[in-house]
Formats: C-alpha cells, structure tokens, sequence
C-alpha cells in the first residue's frame, strides 16, 4: 500500500513531539507565572496529537480502498467481502447527498451533480474510498471498530493486541489499546470545547503520544495485510 498516511503522521507526530519537548522546560507542576503557558503546549498536544491520529485513519483507509479500485489484476467487485460492497455503496450515495464536513449547504439542486457522479462511479464498481472513512471527529475504539468492520476486519484491538504488547514492552489488559483511545479522545474533546487541560500530567501527555505511535504502527501492518487478503481473493 502507499505509504502516504504513515509519512503524514509522523510529521505530525514530530510537531507533538515537538511541543512537548518545550513544555518538558518548565518545571513540573509550573510556577503560577507559567501555569498558562505551560497549560496551552499541554492542551495543544492533546488537541495535536488526536488530530494526527484521526487523519491517519481516515488517509490510511482510503489508501487501503484506492489500491482495491487500482490492483492489477482487478479486483472482481462481486467477490469484496459483502459488507465492503454493501457500505461503499450506501456511504458514497450519503456523503455525495449531504455534503462533506466543512463544504458549504446545497440544497438538492446543488447536490444533484455529486450525486450523479456518485452514481457513475458506483455504476463502474468503483469503491468511493473517502465516504466509508468517515471519523465524525471522534476516533475512539467504536468509530475504528465501525470503519474496520466495513472492511470485514471485525476485532482489530484483538488482532493487533499482541503486536502491540510486543511494542509496548509489556503485557497489557484485554481492553487495554481501546480504554486508552477512549482516554485520549475523550480529552481532547475537553480541551477543545472548554479550554481546561486540569488533571493532565506531562507523564499522561508523553505516555499518551507514545501509545499513539505505537497504534498506528501496528494498525498499519495490520491493515495493509487484511487488504492484501482482500485484493488476492478478489482477483
């Protein structure tokens, strides 16, 4: 598979390194004079690094879908896992129907020209890769879990677990990749929406940073094997 998610990440995930380094100057807790300081590279960390991870998702699933629409041989639409075959289909009618996150409204006139694209490009058995890798914002355990199920790879934390572990350097709890996401995100979204980054440590920041480093390199493997599973019973 290309590798364009993995090299956007880590670009990303050097900035994140980056801020934290700057934050690691201060002491810990920080003087009254820096708390504010100290509390903005803390928050923009968490806001960094969960927005680093999202778009590795969303980048590396569409990868895995485009190199199923570009194999050679090609791929038999009708021999895709049936679940891929039935969500690519819906998910690309719904996003051409109601718009990208972020595009401006368009009443159904407006749409009507994505549509009928959509519409071709379903006709060709072309897989719309983007529609089905949707985040909503919100990478936690269950949105990763959704998308990976549209691909017919149904327990991802379960497959990835003992890769991960091996990374890690230690064994971990059977919940323990999805409990940390949930953490991590859940977090984010309260930096994001009322400013506060109370009751986040530097040790959490750093801990968090590195295990979304290490998810990302073992989903990747992981991913790029189940497609590679999936373009040869296609063909």
């Amino acid at each position: 598979m290309p590798q364009r998610a993995v090299n956007s990440y880590s670009a990303s995930s050097a900035n994140v390194k980056a801020l934290l380094q700057l934050e690691s100057a201060y002491s810990d807790p920080p003087s009254h004079a820096d708390l504010a300081l100290v509390e903005g590279l803390r928050g923009g960390s968490v806001v960094l690094m969960v927005a680093a991870f999202e778009n590795y998702v969303k980048e590396s699933v569409t990868e895995a879908l485009e190199s199923i629409n570009t194999a050679q041989p090609p791929c038999v639409y009708s021999r895709l896992p049936p679940i891929l075959q039935t969500e690519a289909v819906w998910s690309g009618l719904e996003l051409a129907m109601k718009g990208r996150p972020g595009s401006a409204k368009a009443d159904r006139s407006g749409r009507l020209p994505e549509v009928l694209v959509a519409i071709d490009r379903i006709r060709k058995r072309e897989l719309i890769a983007d529609a089905v890798a949707r985040t909503a914002g919100n990478p936690d355990s269950a949105c990763l879990k959704a998308i990976f199920k549209t691909l017919n790879y149904r327990t991802p934390f379960r497959n990835i677990k003992s890769s991960f572990d091996a990374e890690w350097g230690q064994p971990t709890a059977t919940t323990f990749i999805e409990d940390t996401l949930d953490i991590i995100v859940a977090r984010r979204h309260v930096v994001a929406h009322t400013a506060s980054i109370l009751n986040t440590s530097r040790a959490d920041l750093n801990r968090w940073h590195r295990f979304l480093e290490i998810l990302v390199q073992v989903l990747d493997v992981a991913l790029d094997r189940h497609l590679a599973r999936i373009v040869v019973s296609a063909q």
